[in-house]
């Protein structure tokens, strides 16, 4: 029963972690856009 109610507590772990990067990214990409660059002008 332990190694059961392990293995769920690192899926739970591992999954806390990936949403924890995840919202922290979405976080840092809405408070700190990218600022658009002036389009080079195409050479041809």
């Amino acid at each position: 029963m332990d190694t059961v109610l392990g293995l769920i507590g690192l899926i739970v772990f591992v999954v806390v972690i990936i949403s924890l990067a995840a919202g922290v990214t979405w976080l840092v990409v809405k408070l700190f856009p990218q600022q658009k660059k002036k389009p080079q002008p195409e050479s041809s």
